[in-house]
């Protein structure tokens, strides 16, 4: 995002988590991704809502026309607020809708102990989309959204949170251009994020055993200074066993006493 669009959804952010902290997260959530999800498949509209010419009111008074009776008062509120900001793209109000939106089930997920779990299992059906590409082809269809539903509750029934459920739709449904692994691993950026962690993409040699990786997340969160949530990748060619990346900054030979030492620790 451009610093206008950074701007904007750090306003809408700080507002979201006001809004989180006294009133019902999952109800906010869910109000905030059926709005997404209208935005999503219309482009008019988010062109309309995004459009920087037009008065924030004209706006404001088109997102209560369109979504007083389908959504919360509280996303609708949020909602206002977001199309009153600047922003550098159109697409990058929905980005902020959506992160509100996912931010606010993370809450609620949070709330009820359930945080880490919906979390690990937003990253494991992440990583099942890009190993199995008959999946991934299923759910990037053409299909209709009740057949890819159908899909998803048969995957998952009775094996995933309702938050983890309720992600995982809205990254299939209303993926935004993205590939569902994609759109899901932003989901889990965020989710980590709710916990103060952040999520360090690693790429090995080879795999990596439970004592191995807990040594490797160990000793990555205490080179960071806070606790990370390993993306573990399997690479044969990667150069020097292991490669890390956190954020934009990549373990790489700038860095290369840290990387020795966690290299050290893996191998202890």
């Amino acid at each position: 995002m451009l610093q206008s669009s950074r701007l904007s959804l750090q306003a809408v952010l700080e507002t979201a988590n006001a809004e989180i902290s006294r009133g019902d997260a999952r109800e906010i959530g869910a109000g905030e991704l059926a709005i997404v999800a209208v935005l999503a498949e219309n482009v008019t509209l988010r062109k309309a809502l995004a459009d920087s010419s037009e008065s924030a009111e004209k706006k404001q008074q088109l997102l209560r026309t369109l979504f007083s009776t389908r959504t919360t008062d509280t996303a609708l509120r949020l909602s206002e607020l977001a199309v009153s900001q600047r922003w550098a793209r159109t697409q990058d109000l929905v980005t902020s809708l959506e992160v509100a939106g996912v931010t606010a089930i993370a809450a609620a997920a949070q709330t009820s102990g359930q945080l880490g779990q919906v979390e690990e299992e937003v990253f494991r059906f992440a990583r099942l989309c890009e190993s199995e590409h008959e999946l991934a082809r299923a759910l990037e269809s053409d299909a209709s959204a009740s057949t890819k539903r159908a899909l998803i509750a048969d995957l998952l029934a009775g094996k995933a949170q309702a938050d983890t459920i309720t992600l995982i739709e809205q990254a299939v449904l209303y993926p935004r251009g993205l590939r569902v692994a994609k759109a899901l691993d932003q989901y889990s950026d965020i989710l980590a994020a709710r916990q103060q962690r952040s999520v360090a993409d690693v790429t090995v040699a080879k795999p990596l055993s439970e004592a191995q990786t807990q040594k490797l997340a160990a000793a990555l969160s205490a080179s960071y200074g806070r606790d990370l949530v390993l993306n573990v990748q399997v690479d044969p060619e990667v150069v020097g066993g292991v490669r890390v990346q956190v954020g934009d900054e990549m373990m790489s030979s700038t860095v290369a006493d840290r990387l020795a030492e966690v290299q050290r620790k893996l191998a202890s």
